[in-house]
């Protein structure tokens, strides 16, 4: 019983999220901002559960940040996130620390569609609309958008290290697949902007 009103608390986080935090990436998926999650989440729950963000490593380049999620005994582990972030941002523990917290409360259950969060998508220069706003999809005749194809190039092009890169793959993997299908030439001009652009990071990485 007590589990069950759990869940309906996470439910009613989700509820309050969808009316006043949610927008739509631009596959499509619902996703939420962290603002509304870390408010509603204490909101709702109150002190019910924890959140203790511990900093997992330092360097001289970047911060990675691990959020634990607890519940009463800290020893009992509900759920965790992790961010990493480089040090060449103005504010880079405080995203680190945020980022890590809306992921560990996605792998809780505080979400619609999409663990990643509206700002997240923002950090990495990917478009979310408003859901209650006007959304713009691609025309049915177009096999896909060729302008969201230039947005993604561009983003490519001005990718600060690699691991913004991977992150643009895994964003854009329903995209990519759909023009494989249908424009493998298209395709393979994106695949080798990824390439070029990766060796051009990891050699001046070596330098």
């Amino acid at each position: 019983m007590k589990e069950m009103i759990n869940q309906e608390k996470i439910k009613q986080v989700n509820d309050l999220c969808a009316a006043n935090g949610a927008y739509i990436n631009q596959h499509g998926k619902k996703t939420v901002s962290a603002w509304s999650k870390i408010k509603y989440f204490r909101e709702v729950l109150g002190t019910e559960f924890g959140i203790n963000c511990v900093m997992q490593e330092h360097s001289d380049r970047y911060v990675i940040m691990k959020c634990i999620i607890t519940k009463c005994d800290p020893e009992h582990i509900i759920a965790t996130g992790y961010s990493k972030q480089f040090r060449d941002k103005p504010g880079y523990l405080e995203i680190a620390e945020t980022f890590a917290i809306t992921r560990a409360l996605s792998f809780m259950g505080i979400l619609l569609e999409d663990v990643t969060s509206k700002e997240e998508y923002e950090e990495l220069e990917i478009p979310v609309q408003p859901m209650n706003g006007k959304v713009t999809t691609p025309s049915a005749n177009n096999r896909y958008d060729v302008s969201v194809v230039k947005e993604l190039e561009k983003r490519i092009l001005y990718a600060p290290h690699t691991a913004k890169l991977d992150f643009l793959w895994r964003a854009n993997k329903d995209l990519l697949n759909q023009i494989k299908i249908n424009d493998l030439v298209t395709y393979n001009s994106i695949l080798n902007k990824f390439n070029s652009k990766r060796d051009e990071i990891t050699t001046q990485n070596e330098v």
